[in-house]
Formats: C-alpha cells, structure tokens, sequence
C-alpha cells in the first residue's frame, strides 16, 4: 500500500505526493465535502500523523515492483506494470528515412493547407463582391488579388515564411522584404513578393463566416474563427504519441494584447494573451492534449472550472497507471480524491494558508537552522518532470502585433505542432540508437525548406530584384569596376535607372517645386561588380565611390550656379 509522504519545502511549498490520505486541513476539505464531522477531521489528522512516521515500502514488499497484469489494480486501485516510457500509436506511418517534414505532417496533415486555401479564397470572394476592387484606390494591394484565387501551393509556401519568420526576427513584417544593406534580408523576396505576402495576410482565413453564431446564441462557439483545423491539431497532438507513466498538466499562453471577450481576466507570470490548458508527457515534454480557454461556461460543475479542465485533459489516461504532476493552482482534495478512484496517482503543490495548514503538512523555514536539509526525493521528481513541460512552450516569436486572436492561436498552435514534430524526430532516433542531429531552430529551418521545394510554387526570380548589397557599405573604399548587367531570358539587354542620378534628380525637382517625373535620371545597363548597384559610365561612376554625400553632389555638378 502506497504512504503518504507530505515532505517541507524551504520557500513554503508542500510537495503532495499521492497515498491514502490527502494531508488537508479541514478547512481545504470543506470545499468539496462541508458535511464531514469533527470526529472525522480529528481521524484523519491522526492517520496523517501515523502515515507520517510509516516507513516507505521497499523494492521487495512493494507488489507494484514485482510486475504483473496491467488490468490488475494494486490496493490502491492504480494499474500494475506500467510502461515507464511513451511511444508511438499504431497510426504512425513513416518511411525508412523520414525527413523533419515527414514529422510534421504527422500533426498537421494536408487537409489543413487544403482548408487554408479554400477558406481564405471564399473569404476573399465575399470581401470583394461586398467592396470591389474598383471601390479601392488605385495604388492598394487589393487589385493584386487573382480571380481565381490563390493555390494550395502558394498557401504552403505563405506558411512556410511565417515559420521562417520565428528564426529571423525583424521589428517590423515589411522588413523582411526592406532593400536597406542592414535590415535586408535576401530569402524573403526571393520566395515571394511583399504585396503578395501581405495580400494573403489580409484574406487569410480558417472558417466560414456563413455559419458563425453570435455571442448569447445558443450554438455560440468561441473557437469557431478556427474552424475544423483547431478539432484536427488538437486530435492529432493526442493520436500520434501515447504518454508515458509520468504526465503533467500545465498552463500556457498565446501573446495577444486583443480584448476578445474570453480573453484572461488579469494576467500573471504567464503575461497578457490567450491562456491554454495543455497535457504534456512529463519525460519529452509533447503536448498530447491541447485546450484554448474560451470563457465561462454555464455547464460548469459543482466542483470548480479548474477541476473540470484537468478532469477533461487526463480523461483518456484514466485507469492506465499514470502519475499526474500539477501546480498548485490545481490542488483540490476532490481532484485529488477522484483522480485515486480513477487509477491515477497524482502529486502537486500547495501553498500555505496560516491556519488552514496541518501540522503535518507545516513547511516552516529553515533559513538559519544548522541542521542539513536534504530535499525530498518526491520534489526532486516533481521539479524534474514539470520543468521537462517547458520543452512545449519553444514556440515560435510572432512579429505580427495587429492580428486578430484568432490568427494568433493558429499561429501559436502550427509552433506547437512543430515542437511536437521535432521530438517525435527524438523519440525516433533515440529508439533507433542514434543521436538525433537537428536542434529545434535547426529543424525548424529544414521545415521551412522542405516545405516550400516539395510546394510547387514559383519562386521570385533573383535577377527581378534590384538593390544595394552589403558590400554597397564599402563603396568609399576598395577596388570597384563596372561590369554589364545581365541579359533576359530573351537576349535583350537589361537597363536600370541609375542610383546616383535618378534619386538625386527627383531629389532636385522636389526640392524646386517641379514636376517629378515617373521615370527621374538616366537608365544604365552597367552595374559596379562589387556593390551591385546601376551606375552610369559617367559621372554617377567615380561620384558613388568618391563622395559621402553622392546625390548633393551630383545636383552641384549639374547645377553649379544655384
């Protein structure tokens, strides 16, 4: 038979580790049972004073130890012979040599691209059959959008930048596509246009607003802007992995600074956003269920939301012999007492309460005390298996401030759809024997490669784009040459407008009150070799790589008297 141990901890946490007993006082279990009488308060402080003083079962009187039917309850109703170690469910199928995108696609299968695609394209149908293009001004990126709509590929290949956005970080999403020598970066617009991108932005969407009900409706669903894709993440986080005997329950956060009406009421160490309820095994930390918050329900229990949440997380791993860890902020006698009845041992803590704290569960501080103070084993276990949780929460940055919650939670939940992928990669080749080779930044980057090569879309052609480079930086100094831009696919020769006269001449006009001319300045078909900039032969030449201030330079040059 299990014991209870009710261990002290210096800063004023008990560490509760499952048993016959659950060390409350009796004003904690007058929450879920006010009509116990004083006798049997007075009973089972006794009994937590006996249990106290009990020594553990060993290794050879322990029948749990000895193996045996895993349908065979022990005294205390928990399951025997347990598998200490998860694995993969039976609907895993992977090839020999199983890229990181093979993984992914373990979590977020094809027919969520698919849904992207024809969500986003009705929506953008109905957006402009109600506002037009021709409603919009001439220079907006809504008359850039296809009649036909987007493909499946091109949706792919949009989701793939997102992901490649949280290895690059920039303070502001058209940076990724700026032509400055700092802030560029050469991958985005070599993939697809800046307009396109921000198109897509626009119009993504996951569900159809045909079928949304309102707030106070009674169809009402707060997760309804995530459509059937929310239903299909979350059931397969829980069908490709099955945990091991240890679990936990955590709480999470998506970043969202919004103001939906389910939004947390006062944010805590988690900060501002969406909270989200996960079920993590405690060993790999892979979150096997996943749950938004979506405000107060009116069905809720007698017992609590926070009973009803774990209850409804832990629900398939009943009667399995798992050991639940949780913070404090879930610790209940009634949790506790039903999950010891459902097979399921569990340990938490809880935090002191002047009198509602027995003795037998007293974490006085022992800051100044000379005795040695050994931490005990079952907080040892309990901080090793809820800081392994932390492995769920390498979620991707978001640059991406004004979206709505919605798409933030989509975001939130493909970062986590990754984190999974990539120690699904761990638990694979650590069964295999061998070392899994790729950090989590690391397979997040061959993610975003197999996903726009195995896309089909078509790539911005390199040559299109036209801007300085890094080594513009060292125009003053050097060795610079000019060399001939190269031809089109046609065999014509490619002109491009100058960088030194074109801006300085609309500069000039400007600055005069005249006429600013669409095409300003001289086209050139010469580039210099090495700033990879389109230069006239001459002066604009020798001015680039002569003067500080080239384009003031170049206005005195062709205007000496003003």
């Amino acid at each position: 038979m299990s014991i209870v141990e009710v261990e002290e901890e210096l800063e004023g946490i008990a560490t509760i580790d499952s048993g016959d007993e659950f060390p409350f006082s009796s004003e904690d279990s007058a929450e879920s049972a006010e009509s116990e009488s004083d006798s049997e308060e007075e009973d089972g402080l006794r009994r937590q004073r006996e249990t106290r003083v009990t020594a553990t079962p060993t290794a050879s009187n322990d029948p749990r130890l000895e193996g045996g039917d895993r349908t065979s309850p022990d005294s205390d109703g928990v399951p025997q012979g347990f598998s200490e170690h998860g694995g993969f469910s039976d609907k895993v199928r992977l090839s020999d040599d199983p890229k990181p995108l093979e993984f992914l696609t373990l979590m977020v299968p094809d027919s969520v691209y698919k849904t992207c695609t024809e969500q986003t394209n009705k929506y953008a149908r109905d957006n402009l059959a109600a506002n037009s293009k021709a409603d919009h001004k001439g220079y907006s990126r809504v008359h850039g959008w296809p009649n036909e709509g987007i493909s499946e590929a091109e949706m792919r290949t949009f989701l793939a930048l997102n992901i490649a956005m949280g290895l690059v970080y920039q303070e502001d999403i058209q940076d990724y596509w700026s032509l400055d020598e700092v802030m560029e970066t050469p991958f985005f617009p070599s993939i697809m246009r800046r307009d396109r991108f921000l198109l897509i932005l626009k119009f993504f969407h996951l569900s159809d607003n045909d079928t949304y009900h309102p707030r106070g409706h009674p169809q009402y669903n707060p997760m309804h802007k995530l459509g059937t894709i929310y239903e299909i993440l979350v059931e397969r986080f829980k069908t490709m992995w099955y945990p091991g005997q240890q679990i936990g329950v955590d709480e999470g956060v998506v970043p969202f600074r919004g103001h939906p009406n389910f939004r947390k009421d006062k944010p805590d160490k988690y900060g501002d956003g969406l909270k989200a309820y996960q079920l993590c095994d405690a060993t790999n930390g892979y979150c096997c269920q996943f749950k938004l918050y979506g405000g107060k329900k009116k069905e809720l229990s007698a017992k609590g939301m926070r009973h009803d949440i774990v209850s409804k997380l832990v629900e398939p791993y009943l009667q399995e012999g798992h050991t639940l860890h949780y913070e404090n902020c879930y610790t209940s006698p009634q949790l506790w007492h039903n999950l010891r009845d459902a097979g399921t041992k569990a340990r938490g803590t809880r935090r002191n309460r002047k009198s509602s704290t027995p003795k037998s569960a007293s974490t006085g501080k022992r800051r100044h005390s000379e005795k040695e103070i050994t931490k005990p084993e079952s907080q040892q276990e309990y901080n090793q298996y809820m800081c392994a949780l932390d492995n769920s929460n390498l979620c991707f940055r978001s640059n991406m401030y004004r979206l709505k919650w919605w798409k933030k939670a989509f975001f939130h939940m493909l970062s986590l759809a990754i984190v999974n992928a990539h120690l699904l990669q761990k638990e694979y080749m650590s069964a295999r024997g061998k070392k899994a080779l790729l950090e989590h930044k690391d397979f997040q980057r061959e993610v975003v490669k197999e996903l726009i090569s195995t896309s089909g879309y078509e790539r911005v052609r390199q040559e299109e784009r036209s801007g300085p480079s890094a080594s513009s930086l060292l125009r003053l100094t050097g060795r610079h040459f000019l060399e001939k831009i190269g031809q089109t696919e046609g065999g014509r020769n490619r002109n491009r407008t100058c960088k030194v006269c074109g801006p300085a001449e609309r500069k000039y006009r400007r600055d005069h009150g005249f006429l600013v001319a669409k095409r300003s300045g001289h086209e050139s078909a010469y580039q210099c070799d090495q700033c990879q900039v389109t230069l006239c032969i001459t002066p604009c030449m020798e001015l680039y790589h002569t003067e500080e201030d080239y384009q003031e330079a170049w206005i005195k040059l062709q205007h000496p008297n003003e």
